[in-house]
C-alpha cells in the first residue's frame, strides 16, 4: 500500500505535513478499494465500521487507528503496516519456553506435612 519512496529516512524531518500525509493514505486506501471494486458502503460493511468512517478515512479527516486498522484487514492490505507492527513470528510464551527458564512452580503439601532435611 505504502511505497518505499515515500518514506523519508529515519533522520530526515518530513517536509510533508501531518494533514497531507492524512490526504495520501486516504488516496491510497480509496485506490485500492476501487482495485478490488468496492463501493464505500462495502467495505465499510466488511470491516464492521459506518459509511461515514470510510468517508473520513478516505477523505483523510482522521480516523482511529482502530478504523484503520480494519479497513486495512478488510482490504487485504494489513500488511502495509508491517514497517510500523511486525508480526512477531515468535509467540511470547514459545519465547519463554525456548529460553531454557522454567516458570516456578509450586509444591503441595498437605496441611501438617513436613519437610525434613534429614531423611527421617
Amino acid at each position: 500500500m505504502f511505497d518505499d519512496d515515500q518514506t523519508p529516512p529515519a533522520s530526515a524531518p518530513s517536509l510533508i505535513s501531518t494533514d497531507e500525509r492524512e490526504r495520501q493514505v486516504g488516496e491510497q486506501i480509496r485506490r485500492l478499494r476501487l482495485d478490488q471494486g468496492l463501493d464505500q458502503l462495502e467495505l465499510a460493511r466488511r470491516a464492521d465500521l459506518s459509511p461515514s468512517t470510510v468517508q473520513s478515512l478516505e477523505a483523510g479527516r482522521g480516523s482511529t487507528l482502530r478504523s484503520l486498522v480494519r479497513v486495512l484487514r478488510a482490504l487485504g492490505a494489513d500488511d502495509a503496516l508491517g514497517n510500523i507492527a511486525p508480526a512477531s513470528a515468535v509467540s511470547p510464551l514459545d519465547l519463554l519456553r525456548s529460553s531454557g527458564d522454567e516458570p516456578r512452580r509450586r509444591v503441595y503439601r498437605p496441611r501438617g506435612a513436613r519437610s525434613s532435611g534429614d531423611g527421617s
